[in-house]
C-alpha cells in the first residue's frame, strides 16, 4: 500500500523539478519492492536522478541492498524476455531484484544477495 502525502499539486514545479512525499506501507519485502520499482519509474522518465553518480557498491548489513553497474548488452540480457530472467534470477537468488537505469539493485537478506 502506497500514497503520496500532503499534495499541493498545480504549482510551478509540478511540470519538472518538483517532489512529493510517498508513504510506502507493508513489510519490509514488500516496501524495499515497491520503493526500488518506484525509483526505477523515475529513472525511466529522468534518467541519471538516482543513477548519475552510482557505482557498484555492498551492503554488510543483514538486510540491505547491493548494486551493480551493467553494460546495454548486459542488461538486455539479464533481463530477458518480458523480464522473465529477471524473475528467474530473484526466485533462484531469493532476494529482490529491480533494473534503476543500467543499474541491477539486488535487495534482501546478506546471504541471498
Amino acid at each position: 500500500l502506497m500514497f503520496f502525502c500532503d499534495y499541493q499539486g498545480g504549482g510551478p514545479l509540478d511540470s519538472y523539478g518538483g517532489s512529493e512525499k510517498l508513504a510506502i506501507f507493508g513489510t519490509l519485502w514488500a516496501r524495499c519492492g515497491a520503493e526500488l520499482k518506484v525509483m526505477a519509474a523515475i529513472e525511466t522518465k529522468l534518467p541519471g536522478y538516482y543513477t548519475s553518480d552510482l557505482g557498484e557498491t555492498q551492503s554488510w548489513d543483514e538486510w540491505g541492498t547491493d548494486t551493480y553497474p551493467m553494460h546495454s548488452d548486459q542488461l538486455s540480457y539479464v533481463l530477458g524476455r518480458k523480464g522473465s530472467t529477471r524473475q528467474k534470477l530473484a526466485r533462484a537468488s531469493g532476494c529482490i531484484m529491480e533494473y534503476v537505469g543500467n543499474i541491477a539493485f539486488m535487495a534482501g537478506y546478506l546471504p541471498n544477495r
